[in-house]
């Protein structure tokens, strides 16, 4: 009898979860999220999400067309930390707006590893989404609280711009350098980007970046920060003498990105994204790493090891998020 009632229990709350999930959320045909499983291997989700870029790759695109600046920027006007000092209070569309592409762990190579991945090493800093329009340049946290406003070469980053351009780009602000690093793009002049493959889009960034001398100047009426992009290293180089002529000094890398060349940018984690610290390079991709990037932690025991322990942290506080929620629900 007790089995029973904690089977019906069970059943509950797993119905209550789905509710909770798709409660106001239309549920559209070929929907990308009710077919990606989390538990499922990360190659199978790879593939899925693939297959389904390449399916509905013309229908995203000529949606984004036009409209994607109007959205977007439409959502931002006069949103500023003040406004929202505290998370709890962002509105809800404007979370919505600034969610970014994130990274899973590499729990496995990718099969087509060689073929098509791309190495991005990153430097020590802050994720920060740079957004320029009417003039000015504004720079938002991860969590969409806006940072600094200043002048920037970007496309109607500054006074002196064409007021009709403007652009969005993901960084990372270094703050000991002072300088912004940029990881992707979202939108530049009067094209969108997210429907374009990271192979392209990490080209077209860096080719920008280094035609415009102005990107690399400081403290200018055009440009405050240096805006610089990132080391692209094709994974079917040799990945170990990549490894010792870095950019940065080994120091200051905190880890490494891994795009697919075909990735789309998508909102949230994505497992054609993935990343891994210096550290767990040789572990996991099998090269040879340089001393310098390859110290590791005092309690690091191997890499299955670490991921247990990240995942025990997520439970914990998935578990007192819960906790809380119920709380709250039984007060009201």
């Amino acid at each position: 009898m007790a089995t029973e009632v904690l089977n019906d229990k069970t059943n509950c709350d797993t119905k209550e979860t789905i509710r909770r999930t798709f409660y106001k959320n239309r549920i559209k045909k070929d929907n990308i999220k009710l077919e990606l499983d989390e538990k499922s291997h990360q190659e199978e989700r790879r593939k899925l999400l693939l297959e389904y870029q390449k399916k509905h790759r013309d229908e995203a695109f000529n949606a984004a067309r036009g409209i994607f600046q109007e959205l977007y920027f439409s959502e931002l006007e006069n949103m500023d930390v003040e406004e929202y000092p505290s998370e709890s209070k962002y509105p809800q569309k404007y979370k919505k707006m600034n969610r970014m592409m994130l990274s899973e762990w590499m729990l496995d190579v990718p099969q087509d590893f060689s073929e098509s991945w791309i190495m991005v090493p990153c430097p020590i800093g802050n994720r920060t989404r740079i957004v320029s329009r009417y003039g000015t340049t504004k720079a938002y946290s991860r969590k969409g609280v806006l940072c600094d406003t200043f002048p920037s070469a970007l496309p109607g980053g500054n006074p002196d711009a064409d007021m009709h351009q403007s652009a969005i780009v993901d960084c990372i602000w270094v703050k000991s350098q002072q300088v912004y690093y940029i990881l992707d793009i979202l939108y530049w002049s009067r094209l969108p980007f997210t429907n374009c493959e990271a192979e392209f889009r990490l080209y077209w960034i860096n080719s920008k970046i280094r035609e415009t001398t102005e990107f690399k100047e400081r403290d200018t009426d055009i440009n405050k920060y240096p805006i610089l992009s990132l080391q692209n290293i094709d994974c079917n180089s040799d990945l170990s003498s990549a490894l010792t002529h870095l950019d940065f000094e080994p120091n200051c890398i905190d880890g490494f990105l891994f795009y697919h060349r075909n990735a789309q940018y998508n909102f949230g984690c994505t497992p054609l994204v993935t990343w891994l610290k210096s550290f767990m390079l040789s572990e996991v991709l099998g090269i040879f790493v340089p001393s310098s990037l390859d110290e590791k932690p005092n309690d690091y025991i191997n890499f299955e090891h670490y991921m247990e322990n990240i995942n025990a942290k997520k439970n914990d506080y998935k578990k007192r998020i819960v906790k809380n929620f119920m709380e709250i629900e039984y007060v009201a």
